[in-house]
């Protein structure tokens, strides 16, 4: 696993409250999660727990309250409707919500523009690719207009050197430099059931 990836994935689990014992990743296949949680992956893909297109149908196959917390990590960006399934992920979790989202305009990725390189957002045609740009101010925009208030926010670093730094000093980059430097911001969102 590269360091990069390690530093990423362990960003995303320290954001997972200790209560969480069940979860649904969406889009994914879930290896951040199965080691430590009973997992169900939910994907477009073969290999996932329940293979669907969630372009065509979003209508998530699990009762009310099923999952301690369901994961939209690096998904919603590649909807071309998300309203559904925010609507779904809320119905079947009992606790909790995930998201993460990437800051399209990164520095790394601004580069990359800069000199006629693709971005890793997409180059040409690709029916899964991102339908949607984010950027720190729009990310903001959406949390809270799909969402409304969240538990816990996270800035993660994302550039290309970012081997040669620390930790330390990637936090504090993405955290007080989030426009350059935070190429995926992550929300914890408690969710609130009618009644309780």
């Amino acid at each position: 696993m590269k360091k990069q990836d390690k530093y990423r994935i362990n960003k995303i689990l320290n954001m997972i409250p200790k209560d969480v014992e069940t979860v649904l990743d969406i889009g994914s296949r879930g290896e951040i999660f199965k080691r430590k949680y009973q997992t169900t992956t939910l994907d477009a893909f073969e290999d996932a727990d329940v293979k669907q297109d969630l372009n065509k149908n979003q209508k998530i196959p699990f009762e009310d309250n099923s999952f301690d917390i369901v994961i939209l990590n690096q998904i919603l960006e590649h909807l071309t409707y998300v309203e559904e399934i925010i609507k779904e992920a809320k119905r079947v979790s009992k606790k909790y919500l995930f998201v993460g989202l990437p800051n399209e305009l990164v520095l790394s990725n601004r580069l990359r523009f800069l000199f006629g390189k693709t971005t890793g957002i997409g180059d040409g045609y690709y029916p899964y690719g991102h339908k949607h740009f984010f950027r720190i101010n729009t990310i903001e925009e959406f949390i809270s207009t799909q969402f409304g208030n969240y538990e816990r926010k996270d800035c993660v670093f994302i550039g290309n050197f970012a081997i040669l730094i620390s930790e330390k000093i990637k936090d504090f980059l993405a955290k007080n430099f989030p426009k350059l430097f935070s190429g995926q911001i992550n929300y914890l969102i408690k969710v609130y059931k009618k009644g309780k």
